[in-house]
């Protein structure tokens, strides 16, 4: 399914995009690796992110490609573009940085995009759905014959399910980050950290995590 060089990965840093990385590394041909690209938007815990990404790399190799989209959000007075589990982001983010990703994916000629979502970012938000992600899909083929493939292995899947696919490849969930906060641990207390902390208790796995609460 992953074709190397033509091939982007979403990386948020977090458990899902790091199980997604390890899953795509697998699938690649032997020696080639994937684009890892990050949208930062400028919120403080964008250094604890691409911090978390580049360990996440170390690992499987491969390079780490950041976007900044501060001015954009600054000039709409928005939040971050992509944060699940009821931390907040801007409206139709999600639609935003799959379009972003869509269009680097054609500057760099890649044909197909990797997203680690999962059923409970579509329960949370329907523009994350395979529908809505089916008619951006759509839309750049209109416009463009080499319009990348947007691929979303984890979509039927839980959280849970997610982290134990990963705990069966040893993704190594400690080097991850989810809080919304930039402190020296995870809060323990905002969406983000909560649904990472449930995630671990629903998939029966110890959870690696220091959590300030």
């Amino acid at each position: 399914m992953a074709d190397g060089a033509k091939t982007l990965l979403m990386l948020s840093g977090g458990p899902d995009s790091a199980t997604l990385a390890s899953l795509v590394d697998r699938e690649l041909p032997a020696g080639a690796k994937a684009a890892a690209v990050y949208l930062c938007s400028g919120h403080p815990v964008d250094d604890r992110q691409i911090d978390a990404a580049n360990r996440i790399l170390g690992r499987i190799g491969g390079r780490l490609e950041i976007i900044v989209v501060t001015e954009f959000l600054n000039a709409i007075h928005a939040d971050p573009v992509m944060r699940q589990a009821a931390a907040p982001f801007v409206p139709f983010g999600g639609a935003i940085a799959l379009s972003i990703m869509t269009l680097y994916a054609i500057k760099s000629r890649s044909a197909a995009v990797y997203v680690g979502l999962h059923r409970e970012d579509v329960e949370e938000r329907q523009e994350f759905a395979r529908q809505s992600i089916d008619r951006l899909e759509s839309l750049a083929a209109a416009d463009r014959h080499d319009a990348p493939k947007i691929i979303t292995p984890f979509l039927d899947m839980t959280k849970a399910e997610v982290l134990k696919l990963g705990a069966s490849m040893d993704v190594p969930y400690a080097l991850t980050w989810s809080c919304a906060r930039a402190d020296a641990i995870h809060c323990g207390q905002c969406g983000s950290c909560r649904a990472r902390r449930r995630g671990f208790a629903d998939a029966g796995l110890a959870d690696p995590t220091r959590y300030r609460a």
